[in-house]
């Protein structure tokens, strides 16, 4: 089991699990396959930057397993982290892949002393994802009933967080 930060290069790859993702039943993700970016958007995407980065699984040198790690964009909320896209192709389903992805995004988040929490969003029917992210110790603190429709039904998401910070340092951690 590799894991690595995807390039440019691999848009066509992500841009393959990406669309097998949008396509299962019942829905991970509120986008639409009809809106996905076209390859050099794609492309574009994929460039990590300091905020953002997405990580890849490789099985036999095939791209199984995707995450995104993103920082928050308002200076003042640059202290959060946000962990996407989580899907693992369903034949390496529970082998590993999904814990492997979310420790090399956590891992990434860590490295930075300026985040304090990382935040998700998963769909409630998502039982297995859910277990995960709690394994991790995520909490849910929320839930958004009615977050998107997909082919006439609505789905509610939970809202998750994960706090970096040691608990002795909770409330007197300056923000960077």
């Amino acid at each position: 089991m590799a894991m690595r930060i995807l390039t440019a290069e691999d848009a066509a790859l992500y841009r393959a699990i990406r669309m097998a993702a949008l396509e299962e039943r019942p829905p991970a993700f509120g986008s639409l396959p009809e809106a996905e970016p076209d390859l050099h958007e794609m492309a574009t995407r994929l460039s990590a930057t300091r905020d953002r980065c997405f990580l890849g699984a490789i099985h036999d040198e095939q791209l199984v397993g995707v995450i995104r790690i993103s920082h928050y964009d308002a200076t003042n909320e640059k202290h959060r982290a946000y962990l996407a896209g989580l899907f693992v192709s369903p034949p390496l389903r529970r082998c590993g892949y999904g814990r492997a992805l979310v420790r090399a995004a956590l891992d990434r988040a860590t490295s930075d002393p300026a985040i304090r929490r990382v935040n998700l969003t998963v769909v409630t029917e998502q039982r297995a994802a859910i277990s995960l992210y709690e394994s991790f110790g995520f909490a849910i603190y929320g839930t958004e009933r009615e977050a998107f429709s997909c082919d006439g039904r609505l789905y509610d998401e939970h809202l998750m967080t994960l706090d970096l910070t040691p608990a002795q340092n909770r409330r007197e951690r300056p923000v960077a």
